[in-house]
């Protein structure tokens, strides 16, 4: 049961039915939730849901202990270690144990990487006490298995989303319109542009790099990033437009990455949940806690980016790709701390920094280091990773992707999504939204039902799963 399928949506439809016509109280709401996370989680692992309900009850029992500041130390130091290592212990089994055996991957529950760092973070929240334990195992199981976010996040935080579960919704508060926005904007990003880019331009040249010319691949690799951004992002908005319907609010998780213009923006961009979580309980605990790399800025910034690169997956194609982003912010900081000192001594520098040209360079390059990353991140091995890259300059092979007019056609619509939603966090781009969003109602209604046409003609439903929920 994909979020783009017709299961999912009949599952939506009949939860929010009963969420809103039910007793106005958050026992029932939270109920209906967590009885169709149930059945969400059922579709996809059914022999894994019991598991989930264990772990669930000994994290909220671990909370409890944790979170008794009136409870033996012992006592409290053993829940956190409890929970904690059931946690992580589970997630290293299922994504490290197989290689370790020399047997492969193991089937990884679904979820399972993005419900563990929402339990750890609980924990940890609780253990440096800037929140109390929730003694609601309803509105606690809800919080951790709340469906619209399963798959692949985005990584709440329990400050933020406890309150919201612990009390009745109204459904005079929900924004039915900026919903509805997010579900078209994600299920176009991830339907239309992720589904249709992947399977035609991507597959086929990394699949089979020797045939391929070198426009081939770069075209194939640029599609690729289009195709990630798609995907994921647009999960993230299907789960943050579904959430809205229940009058619940998830955090923002992508925000225009490709108007980056620096390492440290385009993480403050992409992913935007992992990155907050990482640098909150990883990087601030080494930096400023005293140890051996307090205050070592650069080595935690690598660090930092190797974890998540080993949270993607045991291979050392995403320990390099996680290291050389870590070295890229490590570089960036470093120049800046460099730069910064010269604008102090010279204000040339200064103008040179706000000048378009330093602007455009800073952007190329940017763009470019994530591009180039991209590589390791879809190829199965570092040889495969290297002759792709070779073949970006110096190519064996002529072949091009097979492009008629459709195609061509589906491509350039497809890159007017993506251009579209990023143009909008440009001035330019904001007054043109304004003034559509000003047009008459049935001028507005014509455009979207047109697009919604297009995207029901052109972007079957359910093509295929989502990228992260392998991860």
């Amino acid at each position: 049961m994909t979020p783009t399928s017709v299961a999912f949506a009949l599952l939506v439809l009949t939860a929010l039915l009963l969420h809103w016509t039910g007793p106005h109280t958050s026992r029932w709401q939270n109920s209906v939730l967590l009885g169709s996370s149930a059945l969400f989680y059922w579709s996809w692992s059914p022999a894994w849901l019991p598991v989930l309900a264990l772990s669930t009850l000994v994290d909220f029992w671990a909370a409890r202990k944790i979170g008794d500041a009136t409870g033996a130390p012992t006592l409290r130091r053993f829940a956190l270690w409890l929970g904690l290592g059931s946690n992580l212990g589970v997630l290293l089994w299922f994504k490290y144990a197989g290689l370790l055996l020399d047997s492969g991957s193991l089937a990884l529950p679904i979820g399972l990487s993005y419900y563990t760092l929402i339990r750890v973070g609980y924990l940890l929240d609780l253990r440096y006490g800037r929140i109390v334990a929730e003694r609601s195992l309803l509105n606690f199981a809800t919080f951790i298995w709340f469906f619209p976010q399963m798959v692949a996040g985005p990584i709440t935080r329990a400050r933020a989303m406890l309150p919201q579960f612990s009390s009745a919704r109204s459904w005079r508060d929900v924004n039915f319109g900026s919903a509805a926005a997010a579900l078209l904007l994600g299920w176009t990003l991830k339907a239309y542009v992720a589904d249709w880019i992947g399977p035609a331009l991507v597959e086929p040249v990394f699949a089979s790099s020797a045939r391929f010319g070198a426009a081939a691949h770069w075209l194939a690799l640029v599609s690729y990033a289009l195709q990630v951004f798609g995907d994921f992002a647009g999960y993230s908005l299907l789960a943050i437009g579904v959430a809205a319907l229940f009058g619940m609010s998830l955090p923002v998780n992508f925000d225009r990455p490709f108007l980056s213009r620096s390492m440290p923006e385009f993480w403050r961009r992409w992913h935007i949940t992992l990155n907050t979580w990482l640098f909150d309980y990883v990087f601030g605990p080494l930096t400023t806690g005293g140890g051996v790399l307090h205050g070592r800025i650069a080595y935690n910034l690598v660090l930092i980016f190797m974890i998540s690169g080993l949270w993607h997956g045991a291979e050392w194609t995403f320990v390099i790709w996680g290291l050389l982003h870590g070295l890229a912010l490590a570089a960036h900081h470093g120049w800046d701390v460099w730069y910064r000192a010269q604008c102090r001594r010279d204000r040339r520098f200064v103008t040179v920094r706000k000048s378009g040209a330093y602007a455009w360079a800073a952007w190329v390059l940017t763009q470019g280091w994530f591009l180039g990353s991209l590589v390791l991140f879809k190829s199965s091995d570092l040889a495969s990773a290297g002759r792709y890259l070779g073949a970006l300059f110096v190519a064996e092979g002529t072949a091009f992707p097979s492009l008629d007019s459709m195609a061509l056609a589906s491509l350039l619509g497809a890159l007017l999504v993506v251009a579209w939603h990023h143009a909008e966090g440009l001035s330019l781009g904001a007054r043109l939204r304004a003034r559509f969003d000003a047009l008459p109602a049935p001028v507005i209604g014509a455009v979207l039902g047109l697009g919604l046409a297009w995207l029901l003609i052109f972007a079957p439903l359910a093509r295929t799963s989502f990228i992260y929920a392998q991860f």
